[in-house]
């Protein structure tokens, strides 16, 4: 469930409240996989760093995972944090990753960075934020009404003059056609070895791309036994029209739509589709 994938690849599979809710394996062992995984991309801090210190004030990362971005949101000056994600395995990692990073630990014991258990389509709270993220959140969405539930409840969360920023694959990052059951990628985590196979298959609609995507990852350890782990996910990549016009719906008024985290405008080969919009006036 690679964020980064490129053309012909597997999906992204990043930040949904309930990621691995319902799954028919150890979450705590998926959690552990996804981190393996994702912990590796770095190509977006930059982005985060300087959108969080564009807008000042607090950040609410919707769908935040085990927290890969807090690094970053701290370093561009983000007065507080907020982590909402729906899957508890998920936070305990992010527990754990503010509790070995020095900076992360100390904005945490000065309540300056909150976890929150909720699903992002439904997220109210009293206090607002300058900068609402949904990075890798609107595939695990189960289609357009989902899609306009999440942007209304990221558009009330802030205050005013407050972005929210919605980043999914681009165009050239989706796979061109189905992909067998084959081996992703293969790793080494202390004396175990982690190896993680996916098959997906491909179903264009109207607003974009449906994939059926499913893993099955063995967990190899020193003595020869072996866990296996299976899941599965449906995931939705919306075009960037599809996308801007969810937003309009929801109350959000588009300032930009990018293809890179270096801020390329998006075409037809671009990786990612980042949209970026405020609160329609």
């Amino acid at each position: 469930m690679g964020r980064a994938a490129r053309a012909g690849g597997r999906p992204e599979g990043c930040g949904l409240s309930d990621i691995l809710a319902g799954q028919p394996a150890d979450e705590a062992a998926l959690a552990e996989i996804y981190d393996l995984e994702h912990d590796a991309i770095v190509e977006d801090f930059a982005f985060y760093r300087e959108m969080a210190r564009r807008q000042g004030g607090a950040v609410i990362d919707l769908g935040c995972g085990s927290g890969r971005l807090f690094e970053s949101f701290l370093a561009g000056g983000a007065e507080r944090i907020v982590g909402v994600d729906g899957s508890a395995a998920l936070l305990e990692r992010a527990e754990a990753r503010i509790g070995v990073h020095p900076a992360l630990a100390k904005a945490r014991a000065d309540g300056r960075i909150e976890l929150v258990e909720a699903d992002v389509r439904g997220v109210a709270r009293k206090d607002r934020f300058a900068l609402a993220v949904l990075s890798g959140v609107i595939a695990h969405l189960d289609g357009p009404e989902d899609a306009v539930r999440a942007l209304t409840a990221a558009r009330r969360l802030l205050d005013r003059g407050g972005v929210v920023i919605v980043d999914t694959l681009g165009p050239g990052g989706l796979p061109p056609h189905d992909l067998p059951l084959s081996v992703d990628w293969e790793k080494q985590a202390g004396d175990r070895r982690i190896v993680r196979r996916s098959r997906l298959v491909r179903n264009e609609v109207p607003e974009g791309l449906r994939v059926a995507y499913s893993t099955l990852t063995d967990v190899v350890r020193a003595d020869g036994t072996i866990s296996r782990l299976p899941a599965s996910f449906r995931l939705w990549y919306p075009s960037a029209a599809a996308l801007a016009a969810l937003a309009e719906e929801a109350g959000l008024e588009v300032e930009a739509v990018l293809g890179s985290h270096d801020l390329d405008p998006l075409d037809t080969d671009s990786d990612r589709c980042i949209v970026v919009a405020r609160p329609a006036t």
